[in-house]
């Protein structure tokens, strides 16, 4: 005689159905990779924000480093020329912001110049080259030349006092458009020296 099986109820037969379905479906769910993916991404951009800002960074401090030179370098080209700067009465590099280079194919940037036949003619070849060379390697940048009488403070043109001297002294200022700054303040950097190019 064959012995009877009852048939598994319907109760054992779906636990055994949630059974199986927990065990084939134990892999991540699309919430847990959307999630996954938005970390990521919010990495990534902050990882490139990161390189932005190095970039601008490292630019900016290229630019000041162009702009010390380009002082120093009309400094230079003055002690070069002696006979053309005596003094605030009678130095013929004073040059003022807003004289720009006037184009002369022969006294751009990195072109070689002759010796002039006076030094107030070679100080203003001077001046003109030095004022080429401003424009081309500073963005928006420009550059002048005074002197400072003594026991005044000088003020730059970023709002910078700088202490007063002894005695009278030559300052060279350079300025020039700075992009990192944020909006709303002055998009400006200064660069000042102050020299004795001869005892006064």
């Amino acid at each position: 005689m064959i012995p009877y099986l009852a048939p598994p109820s319907v109760a054992a037969c779906r636990g055994k159905l949630r059974a199986r379905m927990k065990t084939c479906n134990s892999g991540a769910s699309l919430i847990e990779v959307l999630v996954a993916v938005v970390l990521l991404s919010l990495g990534v951009v902050g990882l490139a924000g990161l390189q932005f800002n190095g970039i601008k960074f490292n630019h900016g401090a290229y630019l000041r480093s162009q702009g010390v030179s380009l002082a120093y370098n009309l400094t230079d080209r003055m002690r070069a020329n002696l006979s053309a700067c005596r003094g605030a009465s009678a130095c013929s590099y004073i040059t003022p912001f807003n004289t720009p280079f006037d184009g002369t194919d022969s006294q751009v940037c990195g072109s070689e110049i002759a010796l002039a036949t006076s030094p107030t003619d070679m100080a203003a070849i001077d001046v003109n080259q030095w004022k080429s060379c401003i424009e081309t390697l500073l963005p928006g940048g420009t550059g002048q030349a005074s002197y400072l009488p003594a026991a005044e403070d000088y003020i730059d043109q970023c709002g910078i006092v700088h202490p007063k001297a002894s005695r009278e002294v030559l300052v060279v200022e350079v300025i020039w458009n700075d992009g990192r700054l944020q909006a709303g303040e002055m998009p400006r950097d200064c660069v000042v020296v102050r020299t004795e190019v001869r005892p006064l």
